[in-house]
């Protein structure tokens, strides 16, 4: 069970720092002189190398010990690599064994070998440390075990049922309507299942022009990839702490063979989810497909690569369709925040580790508390979920996703039905500056537009559906709340802000670095996730 792994399970690294890096407490075994970039905290010179160009990096290195270790971090180089590919619009269409690597691969004529990690004496820093600790902590063998999905489910576990035992006035009554996520066995496996996990299969049936997203909460711009190489990125060695996540939106409108694999399939055994069943799920499809928020994407990410604790976007529920690979979901439930999450008053913003491996090695301890300290229906759940089946997870519900497996691929798809859309209607209209997936595309609705276009098709084809929402006054999830009514001066200073924000989320102006800690960031920007 999730809740007996203990925070020295995530200790048991397989390898040592690559960089010969101990902790700093080690220095005291070893020399005593104090070296000159020690006038400078390790953060405080990350951030100033992050200042550097590549030039710059590549003649640092040779100067000491110290500098070899701070200026081949791997987030120094990707940014570096994003940034320019960013300025020249450049797809990455192919990686070396390194970011430092491939920036030279791509940028630099004469880019010479590959770089080999030489482990150096005299480094001991808890900062380099500490993140080599985020980026390679074990995987706890209690995540992996296989006979965990046949056992039965304790209060903490996420419940399991087999497709087959599952009808969709079960599925309504019991979860979606309950708001309970649930684990359905054997809903996913069939064609995408089988042919797949041939690591050449999905290479093989994609248009060279295509072109994939991946990102990470750390890293300063998305990256384009062509999925070659960024199946190739995930078998890098020394991963950045925060790995690029590749969440595409547009992988199944433009292959029709990958949504052939999967979709007719997954409705037959699954009607419960297929939009064209006649039971109303998916209230959104009918805005149309161009015209709804981002909905379904295509997940790949390689091993401890995953999502940080967030909330799914615009009040929606999802399911995630497992197809490759082992994942490790953390849930806590609406109103109940988890260790190391810090929202604002309004769920506007949040402050929260921007990695994984960070809030693992700071906060387990705490979480594990949590199934002590809190009364049942506040407890966190987990589960871990394989290849064929499908999580539904509710709205409201903070989760986070983290990778077991070295290939991890995965479908996901957001949606509104009538158990959810009485919420979906108060945040279309308290939460506006919340709303995402649809500023980027001119031909989606825009969020000031939502509430009014979705009532207007619902009142033709769904009114039934929509008279029970409008006579909900008041929000049914914990997660938001009513916010105090405001002076007509505060009004106008959350316009200005509000302004300011969306400039700020649209704007094409370069990005600072950021790197992998703790962050205030929009809550409600996961929607890649």
């Amino acid at each position: 069970m999730g809740r007996s792994v203990r925070k020295a399970d995530f200790l048991s690294l397989d390898e040592m720092h690559p960089y010969g890096v101990l902790p700093g407490g080690n220095r005291f075994f070893g020399a005593s002189n104090i070296r000159s970039e020690e006038v400078f905290a390790d953060t405080i010179w990350q951030q100033i190398l992050s200042f550097f160009d590549a030039k710059m990096l590549g003649s640092i290195v040779q100067s000491s010990h110290y500098f070899y270790v701070a200026g081949h971090q791997p987030e120094l180089w990707r940014d570096l690599v994003l940034r320019q590919c960013f300025k020249e619009k450049k797809t990455i269409r192919a990686v070396r064994p390194s970011w430092r690597d491939t920036y030279l691969a791509l940028f630099v004529k004469d880019s010479g070998k590959d770089h080999s990690p030489i482990p150096v004496s005299g480094v001991y820093s808890d900062e380099y440390y500490r993140t080599h600790l985020c980026r390679s902590f074990a995987i706890p063998s209690a995540w992996c075990n296989d006979s965990e999905s046949s056992s039965p489910s304790s209060p903490n576990e996420v419940p399991r049922v087999a497709v087959e035992d599952i009808s969709p006035e079960q599925f309504f009554e019991e979860y979606e309507m309950k708001n309970m996520p649930v684990i359905i066995e054997g809903a996913a496996k069939g064609m995408a299942l089988n042919k797949w996990r041939k690591s050449d299969y999905l290479q093989q049936n994609v248009d060279e022009s295509t072109t994939f997203r991946a990102t990470s909460g750390a890293a300063p711009l998305p990256a384009t990839f062509e999925l070659k190489a960024y199946e190739e990125y995930g078998k890098f060695s020394y991963l950045e702490e925060s790995p690029l996540y590749l969440f595409d939106r547009t992988a199944f409108a433009s292959n029709n063979q990958w949504s052939n694999d999967f979709f007719p399939e997954f409705y037959e055994k699954c009607p419960f989810w297929d939009p064209a069943a006649s039971h109303g799920h998916d209230l959104l499809q009918h805005l149309g497909a161009e015209r709804r928020p981002d909905h379904t994407w295509m997940i790949m990410g390689p091993k401890r690569s995953g999502s940080v604790f967030h909330l799914d976007p615009n009040c929606t529920h999802a399911w995630n369709a497992c197809i490759e690979g082992r994942k490790r979901w953390i849930f806590y439930p609406p109103g109940v925040n988890p260790p190391g999450i810090f929202p604002s008053e309004d769920g506007d913003e949040v402050a929260l580790p921007l990695s994984v491996g960070e809030w693992l090695m700071q906060y387990w301890e705490e979480h594990t508390k949590q199934y002590r300290s809190r009364p049942p229906h506040e407890r966190p759940m987990e589960c871990t979920v394989g290849p064929g089946d499908v999580i539904f997870v509710p709205h409201g519900w903070w989760h986070s996703v983290i990778n077991l497996d070295d290939r991890n691929i995965a479908i996901t798809h957001n949606y509104v039905s009538p158990s959810n859309l009485g919420n979906v209607l108060k945040f279309f209209t308290a939460k506006q500056d919340q709303i995402s997936g649809c500023r980027d595309r001119k031909e989606s609705v825009k969020p000031e537009h939502l509430y009014d276009e979705l009532v207007n098709a619902l009142k033709e084809k769904e009114p039934k559906h929509l008279e029970k929402a409008l006579e909900q006054k008041d929000w049914t999830c914990r997660t938001w709340k009513d916010e105090p009514a405001k002076s007509a001066e505060t009004l106008d200073c959350n316009h200005i802000s509000g302004k300011r924000k969306h400039e700020a989320i649209t704007s094409t102006a370069e990005p600072k670095s950021v790197m992998a800690k703790t962050e205030k960031i929009e809550a409600f920007s996961f929607s890649f996730l």
